[in-house]
């Protein structure tokens, strides 16, 4: 993967150490009301080494390129900002950004997220020093709802979170997320390079996850170091989970996973592909289309276990025998 072209949206004037013992890559897009909170609980992290924040600023359309202008010619030592002169994309802006991170450690977060703590990057980096043998180490964090559905701000983690994660802990349903964004530090040597599908994910939290974890084990540190906003305007909320693209990438994606791991996990692979080829049954896009939504049906019944029966029975009923009989009453009063 060559993001060198990009490398001319470098902002002028950053003084940054060339070997920091932590990189914070920063990704930003509308983030206009959340940016400077984000980037203040970076700066305000104390620690005894030298770190840097490498920013993807991807062409907003509000006001967060004059903020992150002002931060960058203010905070020369610590800030390397890339602006885009035009949109590149979420995965591609992430990716270079990652890509030019020259620390020992990185942390990724997104724009509207920040850190709650300002010992977070000197804990979670002792702990990696003295700890080796994990890929990564993540922590607790506070969820956030700012989406008008009034519902309860919570801890990502439970009080019995399970202290070592293997892959296979990412493979126990889909979507599965326990780890907040911004609370993983991970090593950098591990993920230098990526796997060509990767860049095609829509998804990078669950890939990047499996392939550290296929290197080495991830840690848990009980402690709340960061806050994730929930919001309409969030990343997380951008994607259309029903629609026919989405479910296509999350089955590319899982595939891959599978052929990555050696086919390791492949019964639980196996059950989460099965669930995405149910979940066509509720996308609008074949919504009329019977045969269609027949045809994934069998490969869903093909690759589910036997415990889902339940499951497939509910769909087949609410999915297919509806829209059938619809049919069968459609064609009997146009021949009556």
């Amino acid at each position: 993967m060559d993001f060198s072209q990009y490398d001319q949206h470098l902002y002028p004037g950053n003084t940054c150490t060339s070997q920091p013992k932590v990189s914070v890559c920063l990704v930003t897009y509308n983030h206009e009301k959340y940016i400077q909170k984000c980037l203040d609980s970076i700066l305000e992290q104390e620690t005894n080494f030298d770190f840097e924040i490498v920013i993807g600023e991807d062409h907003s359309t509000d006001q967060t390129p004059s903020i992150i202008r002002e931060y960058a010619e203010k905070f020369p030592e610590k800030i390397k900002a890339f602006i885009r002169p035009k949109n590149i994309g979420a995965k591609f802006n992430y990716l270079h950004s990652f890509f030019y991170c020259k620390g020992e450690y990185i942390v990724h977060i997104e724009g509207d997220d920040y850190f709650s703590d300002p010992q977070k990057l000197q804990i979670q980096a002792d702990f990696l020093d003295q700890s080796p043998e994990y890929s990564a180490c993540f922590h607790n964090a506070l969820m956030l709802y700012e989406d008008e559905t009034m519902r309860e701000n919570h801890l990502v983690n439970p009080s019995n979170q399970k202290p070592i994660i293997q892959t296979v802990d990412f493979l126990g349903e889909k979507e599965t997320w326990f780890m907040a964004t911004a609370s993983v530090m991970m090593q950098k040597k591990y993920i230098e390079s990526l796997p060509e599908w990767f860049l095609k994910s829509k998804s990078g939290d669950i890939p990047l996850y499996v392939i550290l974890t296929e290197a080495a084990p991830i840690a848990y540190i009980d402690r709340v170091m960061s806050v994730y906003r929930r919001h309409l305007e969030g990343l997380s909320f951008t994607d259309n989970t029903r629609s026919i693209e989405f479910l296509k990438n999350r089955i590319f994606m899982y595939s891959k996973i599978n052929e990555y791991t050696s086919y390791k996990f492949k019964n639980q692979i196996k059950s989460i592909l099965g669930e995405y080829y149910l979940m066509f049954l509720e996308s609008h896009e074949i919504n009329k289309n019977w045969f269609l939504k027949f045809y994934y049906f069998i490969k869903a019944w093909l690759l589910l276990p036997s415990t889902s029966k339940g499951l497939l029975k509910n769909s087949f009923k609410e999915s297919l025998m509806t829209n059938f009989i619809k049919k069968i009453i459609k064609f009997y009063l146009i021949f009556k």
